[in-house]
């Protein structure tokens, strides 16, 4: 049987974040798919570290500390989230439609909101000599805690590595961190808690280094022109994602390229299906989050009341309002 909710949410970033609070703020159920192991879509897979300043009223904020305030705005509201589901095929379902993800799991809702961004964000194909010879490698990082005690090799140089590297090091993991290059990139805070672990022995850093060959044991790497093994039970290969919106491009939504055509509210070509953010054609190439929010307060009310009649499109003023 399909999971059930009011609306459905498919993607997670920032539009879809602020979708699914306007949706659940004015009462109705709602199920949130997001295709990555966490929330946050682009802002906090890309740039988590970056500071974002065209969001009203906040002059400067980190993206990732966007993203949490944007999570922290759900508490207490009906809204569930899946992450780790990408969504594949939209089908009639009743009064509603029903998705399908690539998993097979089933979910369905009176209306659905688009908010895929520029696709679901896939990591980098891991192409490392020997990678089919070792028993555990991964390019996303798993629950730290399930790799305590183990030795563990994160390769990268993205702000996910960093991160990775630091939360391994912390659930008390046997970390080493390398990249081809000296530097690694992350929030200042995230980078001087890696020179910190450095200094105290919680983690090796072997950068600049190049990772030679894996193998059913470790890694060989070759480091300041000499080579060095380092036992791995489990590798990562972070290098970042590459956008793909291929699973929902097959929806009947008359797309022109990379959007969905929306006229008012964000409807779409589809009774009951909504579009926002960077993949709506109304928003033309300002793929801004300030445009992005507006696209998803509006869809997320004209989806509330494409499902909830009764309900006006508009929402009222917030400060009227005691939650």
């Amino acid at each position: 049987m399909p999971e059930q909710a009011d609306i459905l949410v498919v993607g997670g970033g920032p539009a879809g974040l602020h979708a699914a609070f306007y949706a659940a703020w004015r009462g109705l159920r709602v199920l949130l798919l997001e295709a990555r192991p966490e929330l946050g879509g682009q802002a906090q897979a890309l740039y988590p570290d970056k500071a974002v300043y065209d969001v009203p009223g906040l002059p400067r904020q980190n993206a990732s500390a966007l993203i949490g305030a944007l999570v922290a705005q759900l508490a207490g509201l009906p809204v569930e989230v899946r992450t780790g589901t990408v969504a594949r095929t939209l089908r009639p379902a009743g009064k509603g439609w029903q998705v399908e993800a690539e998993d097979g799991r089933l979910f369905s809702a009176g209306s659905v909101i688009l908010a895929a961004g520029l696709g679901a964000l896939r990591p980098r194909e891991a192409r490392v000599p020997g990678a089919e010879a070792h028993p555990d490698v991964r390019t996303e990082l798993p629950e730290p805690a399930s790799l305590a005690g183990r030795p563990v090799l994160v390769v990268g140089g993205v702000p996910q590595a960093t991160r990775a590297a630091l939360e391994l090091a912390q659930a008390g993991a046997r970390v080493t961190l390398t990249h081809r290059r000296a530097g690694f990139r992350g929030r200042l805070s995230e980078l001087e808690a890696l020179d910190q672990a450095q200094q105290r022995g919680q983690l090796q850093v072997l950068a600049p280094a190049t990772l030679d060959r894996l193998s059913a044991e470790g890694a060989a790497l070759t480091v300041d022109g000499a080579a060095h093994q380092v036992p791995a039970e489990t590798v990562l290969l972070l290098g970042g994602y590459l956008p793909d919106l291929g699973p929902v491009l097959d929806w009947p939504l008359d797309w022109d390229g990379e959007y969905v055509p929306d006229g008012p509210g964000g409807q779409t070509a589809l009774p009951g299906v909504f579009v926002a953010g960077d993949v709506a054609r109304s928003g033309g190439d300002f793929k801004l989050i300030s445009v992005a929010f507006a696209q998803a307060a509006v869809a997320a009310n004209h989806a509330v009341h494409h499902v909830r009649p009764d309900l006006k499109v508009r929402p009222g003023h917030s400060s009227e309002k005691r939650l």
